[in-house]
């Protein structure tokens, strides 16, 4: 593979003039900067990128830990944040927790050694510990989907939809059509959106003077059945 000092040498100008040039810094002359690119073309080459990130000490990489890559949910949030990185020059590392703490630490630490410049993170039961030192050290860190309930964590962003307007909307629906004894059926009841789905759906039926029944209150998961078990 050519080194730097191998297009320097080629476009007749100082390692020094070449790293300016590809990090676009505005002090080269016009012609100089199309000599080095012709010389980077015609190499082929290609900057080193371990050794960027130890000298500008960002690496222009994200982590995302999902809870589980079989719920379609985050399946469809994988990509999405992969595209909306791209557009940012950024590359995403995803690790899947399968819904297990332990595992969720594993890519945690795994992420953090590569020195990843941010994590995005949808919490498993309660977070776990790696990745709840982490947010407490200050590691730039959003939530997505689900958060932690901890008074040391609530400077971390959160990104989630407004799950509560949802289920309130569910409810109109169905009472407006008559229904007096309906049920729900919610994700695991350790997580954030679990709890606050039934919390919501509750909230929503004491508006049309309704109450929820334990028996009526069913936890799920998004796997497909033959998954599930």
């Amino acid at each position: 593979m050519p080194a730097i000092k191998d297009v320097a040498r080629r476009a007749g100008v100082s390692v020094a003039t070449v790293s300016r040039v590809l990090n676009d810094h505005p002090s080269v002359r016009a012609d100089t900067r199309e000599r080095v690119l012709a010389a980077v073309a015609d190499l082929g080459y290609r900057p080193n990128a371990v050794a960027r990130s130890l000298r500008t000490d960002q690496t222009r990489t994200l982590g995302l830990v999902i809870s589980d890559v079989l719920n379609p949910f985050f399946t469809e949030l994988a990509r999405s944040v992969e595209d909306a990185a791209r557009e940012l020059d950024y590359s995403v590392v995803i690790g899947n927790a399968d819904e297990r703490p332990d595992l969720q630490d594993h890519h945690v630490r795994t992420l953090m050694d590569r020195r990843i410049d941010g994590l995005l993170v949808s919490p498993t039961d309660g977070g776990s510990p790696m990745m709840l030192a982490a947010a407490r050290a200050g590691t730039p860190m959003v939530f997505v989907d689900r958060w932690i309930e901890d008074e040391g964590l609530d400077r971390v962003p959160v990104i989630r939809t407004d799950g509560r307007g949802a289920i309130r909307a569910l409810v109109a629906h169905l009472c407006a059509l008559g229904h007096r004894r309906v049920a729900i059926i919610a994700g695991p009841a350790a997580t954030t959106t679990g709890r606050e789905r039934v919390d919501a759906f509750r909230s929503a039926l004491r508006e049309f003077g309704l109450e929820l029944h334990e028996d009526h209150i069913g936890q799920g998961t998004s796997r497909p059945p033959a998954a599930a078990g």
